[in-house]
């Protein structure tokens, strides 16, 4: 059975918060916890799935948790590809944080690989309308992620109108991370821009993503389109004001 220790690439730890629940720490930094992973994962998944108008094929790199995979099954996709390079943090978060995934690794339309997501991406000749990039912090095993060289590999999988979302750090502690994120996809990608969401459990809350795209922009989705395509999709953050209220940068020390 899986257990949390160190792994071919980093140190896994499952702690257990009273006020967060259980929480999957990686290398002494948490990255999601029972209590608010829904914010995270409901704005990574959602808002570059609906802002496209009809994804198919999705790949999430990284992203061992599985919670942005189960948020992106419930859309009406037709297959998703799920690449994480550390086998073991996936069998640990199915075995202690099972409500994170649920039956998303079950489910018949995710093919999961055990694989390094930059070779992937430069060795596959696979087309998506959907990239998300679920990575850890710019070190380790996932700082290449943060690349121009892997944005561009990333575009080149994507099709005509796809777009890519990243997760780009701390708004408050790593603002230099978030602007370098956007200047590196603005190399690939002729619509970027930034968004956030709270969550509590990470370093300042305040949690942005990043977004490059070859045609659709998230800001320009109206509020009757998220209401109509979230008719039949169960959310608990995500929303026609959340979307609107993400893209609008709050004001920063």
């Amino acid at each position: 059975m899986p257990r949390p220790g160190r792994s071919a690439f980093q140190h896994i730890q499952v702690a257990t918060s009273r006020l967060f629940g259980r929480m999957l720490i990686l290398d002494d930094a948490i990255q999601t916890t029972e209590r608010d992973e829904y914010a995270y994962h409901e704005m990574l998944a959602h808002l570059p799935l609906i802002t496209h108008p009809a994804p198919q094929r999705a790949l999430i790199i990284g992203g061992g948790d599985g919670g942005t995979l189960e948020e992106s099954l419930k859309h009406p996709l037709q297959h998703v590809t799920m690449v994480e390079i550390d086998r073991d943090v996936v069998d640990v978060c199915r075995r202690f944080l099972p409500g994170i995934s649920g039956e998303a690794f079950d489910d018949p339309r995710t093919h999961l690989l055990i694989e390094d997501g930059i070779a992937y991406v430069r060795a596959s000749r696979e087309r998506f309308d959907i990239i998300l990039v679920d990575s850890t912090d710019p070190k380790g095993p996932g700082l290449a992620l943060f690349s121009p060289e892997f944005y561009a590999a990333c575009a080149a999988r994507l099709t005509d109108d796809g777009l890519l979302v990243a997760q780009s750090g701390s708004l408050l502690y790593q603002r230099d991370l978030t602007e370098m994120v956007r200047r590196h996809l603005g190399t690939a990608f002729p619509v970027v821009g930034t968004y956030w969401t709270p969550v509590p459990a990470y370093p300042g809350v305040l949690w942005s993503f990043s977004y490059g795209s070859k045609r659709h922009d998230p800001r320009r989705v109206t509020d009757e389109t998220i209401t109509h395509r979230l008719a039949a999709i169960p959310t608990r953050f995500y929303g026609p004001p959340t979307h609107a209220t993400a893209l609008r940068l709050p004001p920063l020390p």
